[in-house]
Parts: structure tokens; sequence; C-alpha cells
């Protein structure tokens, strides 16, 4: 799983990219290889069955703590959560900083890109929408 600096130099490459001319639209399917995104925020991230923070869909894991994972690999406007946006990421495993980890193979689960990284991976383009 990438670290810290190594998704800041990806984030900053594909920034760069775009200000360098890019006149193409953005992608529209998934990444085909799914990426470690780092929980940076303060946030506890929950882990749900739709784009949508009720109880009903949450999956009962344990919320994600600072140095957490996500396996994301695209995202979508959905839920509002307050006033913090409505962006959420596909993610198919999640791996906390003790290096417990869960994933599924078949349907997706959801984590809320605000919470996750401040919604920098949707902000920079680094996954695209669903």
């Amino acid at each position: 799983m990438p670290g810290g600096i190594a998704k800041a130099a990806v984030a900053v490459v594909i920034a760069a990219a775009g200000v360098i001319g890019s006149t193409t639209s953005a992608q529209a399917t998934p990444l085909s290889d799914p990426i470690w995104d780092e929980v940076s925020t303060g946030s506890h991230v929950g882990v749900y069955t739709q784009p949508y923070d009720t109880p009903a869909n949450n999956l009962g894991y344990a919320p994600l703590g600072k140095g957490g994972y996500v396996k994301i690999d695209c995202w979508v406007a959905a839920g509002q959560v307050g006033n913090a946006g409505d962006v959420w990421y596909r993610t198919w495993q999640v791996e906390y900083a003790n290096g417990s980890s869960y994933a599924t193979l078949t349907q997706p689960w959801w984590t809320f890109a605000p919470y996750v990284d401040g919604a920098v991976d949707f902000h920079y383009h680094v996954v695209p929408p669903c």
C-alpha cells in the first residue's frame, strides 16, 4: 500500500498534467486497479453498504481512524452529510492502523470522501466518477 509521500506525488503529477493543458474530459469509468487512500482526517470513517449515512446502511465495522486505509476505485455524489458534502468513495477493502483488514469481492462498500481524505482524491481527479 502506498505511503502518504507517494500518494502526494501522484496527486501533484495528476494535477500538473491537468494544468499543462489537457482538454480531454474526465475519465468516466472506475479505475481497473483500485488505489489505497490513507485516512488523513480526524474524523471517524464509517463503512456503508450504500452511499448514505444511515444506521441501516452501516456494515457494523468499527470506524476507521487516522492512519487507516481504504481501497477505492471511483466516487459518486449521493447522501449529503451535514454541511460536509455528498461525495462517497466506492470502497473494496479497509485496513485499520492496527493492521486488521476487511475486504469485499462482490458488492462494493462506501466511505464518505470528506472524512477519508478531505475529498482530495475527488478534487484532484485521482479517482474518476463511477
